[in-house]
């Protein structure tokens, strides 16, 4: 029996143990196969039947954008004061103006 035939072989018994509804051990116990055999054949069916995927490499660029629309930085006191400030305030001027609170 040539590498195909064998194939063809075990692909049919797997078949049939799968129409069969009964257990791997049964099935072979009834059909004088070897339980270690079959489960070699496949596990040798299953790996070749698996599609190998190719790697492939995609390029992954960040392009980084300026604000458009300034946000807003929202402050409220433990007595209950907001205070909203552009987020373009320059740190001195929100410096100066959390002392003076």
């Amino acid at each position: 029996m040539n590498k195909q035939q064998k194939i063809k072989h075990w692909q049919n018994i797997f078949a049939q143990q799968h129409r069969s509804d009964l257990t791997i051990i049964q099935f072979c116990r009834d059909n004088k196969i070897n339980v270690s055999t079959f489960y070699g054949w496949r596990k040798r069916l299953a790996d070749k039947t698996q599609p190998i995927k190719p790697q492939q490499v995609l390029p992954f660029v960040i392009h980084e954008q300026p604000l458009t629309q300034p946000s807003m930085i929202k402050i409220t006191t433990p007595t209950g004061y907001q205070l909203d400030f552009d987020s373009t305030l320059m740190p001195q001027t929100l410096s100066q103006l959390l002392s003076a609170l």
